[in-house]
């Protein structure tokens, strides 16, 4: 229960003090995230915090508080802290299991929505991490059903978690699989994947917010970022003819990809542009 309080204490004393101390931090977080995580100790929304900033703040809440804060100050993303992160407008659960869904990965479902897709679909998600792609495919896609599958237990879990949050479990079905082994991918009408593409050697110039906390099999590949797409791309061949693929590639690898799938059964049909217009999702399909 808050109670109105003057001086050291309130909601505003303990931002005013959060906020100097993030715009100090050498990776330059946004100050907003105070509010952000005092709302998440307090069960109280962003507005509702800021509106109430001569409210003390209880001790055990502000030690809860204060202790987000060093860790958040130690680079740990803010969506682990809070445990949840937005995505296409709903909030999924995260953990260190998983990668922070970002918004760049929209432009995979956009790029989805406006394929023309058959009635009632069937879609393969690729490394689905914490099933935002996977969940948000069968939200939008009402009589869809989707096939999601990952390497790593910790993030079947955590996608296990969302099917159930969406109650989507009855379209969603989740397998141990490492891109097509053990499917039938000849039933997919639809393939989606952001697969891990950072090169290794460019790990010093992420942020650490990145390396130190999301998992390195979700991010990192080799040959040059370009190993598990060249896979992806040779690993069509099992697909039906005019069977649909839209991947997620990292910034500069267009050039060497479009090599690659030159020799692969996929032919290139397209490419989708993130907000900062860098080609960002691949849309192919299986050649006849």
């Amino acid at each position: 229960m808050l109670r109105p309080v003057r001086g050291d204490g309130s909601i505003d004393d303990l931002l005013a003090r959060a906020r100097s101390r993030l715009a100090a931090a050498p990776f330059a977080p946004s100050t907003r995230e105070a509010a952000l995580l005092l709302g998440h100790v307090l069960g109280l929304g962003e507005a509702q915090v800021l509106a109430r900033g001569g409210e003390t703040v209880p001790p055990t809440a502000r030690r809860r508080f204060l202790a987000l804060l060093e860790r958040r100050l130690g680079g740990e993303p803010v969506a682990y802290l809070v445990g949840e992160r937005e995505f296409y407008g709903r909030s999924f659960a995260v953990d260190r299991r998983v990668l922070v869904p970002r918004p760049e990965t929209e432009h995979l479902v956009e790029a989805a929505l406006g394929l023309g897709l058959p009635s009632s679909p069937r879609v393969l998600d690729v490394g689905t991490g914490s099933g935002c792609l996977a969940v948000t495919l069968a939200l939008e896609l009402p009589a869809a059903r989707v096939v999601a599958t990952d390497l790593s237990p910790g993030a079947l879990a955590v996608a296990a978690a969302n099917v159930r949050r969406w109650q989507v479990g009855d379209r969603v079905a989740l397998a141990a699989a490492d891109l097509f082994a053990g499917l039938d991918p000849t039933v997919f009408d639809l393939v989606v994947s952001n697969p891990p593409y950072v090169d290794r050697e460019d790990a010093p110039a992420l942020s650490p917010e990145v390396v130190d906390f999301e998992p390195e099999l979700a991010l990192f590949a080799a040959e040059r970022g370009e190993a598990v797409l060249g896979e992806l791309f040779a690993g069509a061949a099992a697909l039906r003819p005019g069977t649909r693929v839209l991947v997620e590639i990292g910034a500069g690898q267009l050039p060497a990809l479009e090599a690659r799938l030159r020799a692969s059964p996929l032919q290139l049909a397209g490419a989708w542009n993130d907000y900062s217009r860098i080609p960002r999702v691949l849309s192919l399909v299986r050649r006849h």
